[in-house]
């Protein structure tokens, strides 16, 4: 039974990812971005994912430093409102990305060239990061055998692997 509860609940996680905690948990919307914008520095545009890479999970820390931030709740909600920031990112960079992609596949469609087209590629390796993500993050949950702290375990997973992609899919977005 409480393998069929843990399960429904996990089904539910990449909503909650997207929508935010069920409860106030003090989470600061404009953390994430400050972090962002000192990790550039002055490069700007040009940072690195490595020099950005710092950011992940500190705002979600942050949180949890708060009241009722280290709850089991607590801890889902600022997790989960954090990886929905880096989630935005990532459609951001990936929306980009596709479109830069598109670009070029005409562009070399229009040449004659027998290239193959990369967008097809990039939205299928996207689905297949997903389904990765989704599998990943349930292990992490079912590695607690029902126990509370499978959820933020969880969710830390997801914030985790949602950040580093959203930053490899910065990196192509801005490729030129």
């Amino acid at each position: 039974m409480m393998r069929v509860a843990a399960i429904l609940a996990l089904a539910t996680m990449p909503a909650l990812a997207q929508e935010g905690p069920q409860m106030d948990v003090g989470y600061d919307d404009g953390f994430l971005s400050a972090c962002l914008d000192r990790a550039a520095g002055d490069k700007g545009a040009g940072a690195t994912a490595d020099d950005l890479r710092i950011c992940i999970g500190t705002a979600a820390q942050d949180c949890m430093a708060r009241p009722g931030g280290d709850t089991t709740v607590g801890m889902s909600g600022c997790l989960g409102r954090e990886t929905g920031e880096w989630d935005m990112l990532l459609n951001a960079w990936y929306d980009r990305a596709l479109t830069q992609a598109e670009a070029a596949d005409a562009e070399l469609d229009r040449l004659g060239s027998a290239a193959a087209p990369a967008a097809p590629v990039l939205r299928d390796a996207q689905r297949h990061w997903i389904a990765f993500r989704d599998a990943s993050c349930t292990f992490e949950s079912v590695r607690w055998q029902g126990g509370t702290a499978g959820g933020p375990a969880s969710m830390q997973c997801m914030l985790e692997l949602t950040a580093e992609q959203a930053l490899r899919l910065r990196a192509v977005a801005e490729t030129p």
